[in-house]
Order: C-alpha cells, then sequence, then structure tokens
C-alpha cells in the first residue's frame, strides 16, 4: 500500500516536469503539479498519523529515523506551499520559480522515498498478518480524511497538531467540492443536472421541454387497418343514435317507428 502511494507520488511528479516541457496548454501544467500537491499533502498526513505511530513502538531504533523523516515532511510541505501559492497566483508567492520548486520537490521526494521504504520493510517484519492488514485498514481511513493542501504553519504536537489537520483536511475537502478539484485518491462524482436557479446563475436559459413523441408507422398502420371494422360499428351506432334522437312525443304519435306504436293509421 504504501509503495503503491509512493509510486504515484514519483509518477504525478514527473508529470509536472513532462507537462510543463511539452504541453503547448500552461494550463495543463498547473494542473499537473496541483494533482501532485493533494497525492503528496495526503500521504505524508497518512504515514505520520497511522504508520509512525506503530513504528515508534515496535522499532527501538526508529525514533531518529522517524524525526528525520517529519523534518523532511515539514520542508517538503514548504515547498508544496510554494508550488500551491504559484498555481493560485497569490501575490505573496515565494521568490523561487515555479521550475525551481519542482526540481527540490523532486529531490525531496526521492530522499523521503527511499527512508520511509526502509522504515516500512523493517516494520513490517514485526507485523503479524491480522496486524499488517489492521495498518493498511488504518491507512486507507487516514488517506479519506487527509488534507489535500500544505499546511506548513499547523503546530505538530501529537495532541493539537493532529485534532487541527483533522479540521483542516475537512476544510480542504469542502474546498476541493467547491472547486471541482480532482485529487488522487478522491471520489469523483458525476456532474449533478443544474436546477431552475442553477440555470439562472449560470445566465442560461431553462431548457425547453421535450417534444411530444409523435406516433410511430406501425401505431398508423393499425389504426388504419382498424378503421375499417371501427366505421361499421359507428354506423350501425349513429343510426341507432339517430332513431333515439326522435323526440318521445313523436315515437308515441307513430311518426319514424316501424314497430306497433309507429304504425300509419289508416285514413277514413
Amino acid at each position: 500500500m504504501i509503495s503503491a502511494s509512493h509510486d504515484d507520488a514519483t509518477q504525478l511528479v514527473k508529470l509536472t516536469f513532462t507537462e510543463a516541457a511539452t504541453s503547448g496548454d500552461p494550463r495543463r501544467a498547473l494542473r499537473a503539479a496541483d494533482t501532485a500537491v493533494a497525492a503528496i499533502s495526503a500521504h505524508m498526513y497518512s504515514v505520520q498519523t497511522s504508520i509512525y505511530p506503530v513504528a515508534r513502538r515496535r522499532l527501538p531504533d526508529s525514533r531518529p529515523r522517524i524525526a528525520e523523516l517529519c523534518a523532511q515532511g515539514r520542508e517538503t510541505s514548504s515547498v508544496l506551499r510554494g508550488i500551491s501559492q504559484h498555481i493560485q497566483g497569490d501575490v505573496h508567492r515565494p521568490g523561487e520559480s515555479m521550475g525551481t520548486l519542482r526540481e527540490r520537490l523532486a529531490e525531496l521526494e526521492e530522499q523521503h522515498i527511499a527512508a520511509e521504504d526502509i522504515l516500512v520493510a523493517d516494520l513490517e517484519k514485526t507485523l503479524s498478518p491480522d496486524e499488517r492488514r489492521r495498518l493498511i485498514m488504518s491507512f486507507r481511513r487516514a488517506m479519506r480524511r487527509a488534507p489535500t493542501r500544505p499546511h506548513p504553519y499547523i503546530p505538530r504536537s501529537a495532541v493539537v497538531g493532529g485534532l487541527v489537520l483533522r479540521l483542516a483536511g475537512s476544510w480542504d475537502h469542502v474546498l476541493d467540492t467547491m472547486d471541482a478539484r480532482v485529487a488522487a485518491g478522491g471520489r469523483i462524482r458525476a456532474p449533478a443536472p443544474a436546477g431552475l436557479w442553477g440555470w439562472y446563475l449560470l445566465g442560461r436559459p431553462t431548457p425547453a421541454p421535450a417534444p411530444t413523441p409523435t406516433p410511430d408507422t406501425a401505431s398508423i398502420a393499425s389504426t388504419d387497418v382498424s378503421s375499417g371494422a371501427s366505421g361499421a360499428a359507428s354506423t350501425d351506432a349513429g343510426g341507432i343514435a339517430g332513431r333515439r334522437q326522435v323526440p318521445r312525443g313523436a315515437q308515441a304519435a307513430g311518426v319514424g317507428g316501424h314497430g306497433p306504436r309507429g304504425r300509419r293509421r289508416p285514413r277514413r
């Protein structure tokens, strides 16, 4: 699981260089850098809250290595913050160029992956299959609620820092939804159809209702076939209706009938 996360981060960092060098659209390079920022930020939070505490308990000599990894993480978070400011067009962005920050990020990510792979490999040797499974589930839960933006100025204490990072992660997810930002590992939601207020805010006319479907050829043919049979029935019904339309007084006087009441009287 950790190796897959490392591979994703490495590919995303390489993609930032590829898009910057080959793409004619500068927005593609910025979008690739933004995706890398989200993925690396979520990874650093997840390993610091789920992997490092277990390594401190299981590995006696892991504390100096974890302290070094955390120091690299803080420097990486500062570089990610500068890249994010360049992407957003912040006037307070650092003086380094985007290319310089990308190169520094690649160096830090390579060092971080090399040190963390050794730590995780040593930790796996001390875990049973059930413990390894629980650790993977804990890492996945941390990835789902992890911040997707760098927060280099948050306190690093175990209690206060962890609580503040949880709140920062929730706020980052709200911002991702508002910005329609696709973060690595996040759910991709299908776009919802715009309602009445949505069309109004977008400045677009309300879509016209769907036209009423016209009868197909088969229904027209069946109507023509049945028209002959229905015509005879309608004629009989019309005759009956015509007879029924004769006033009752006329029928009593023997007008318009062929029964006993309608028989003509002989002239005197």
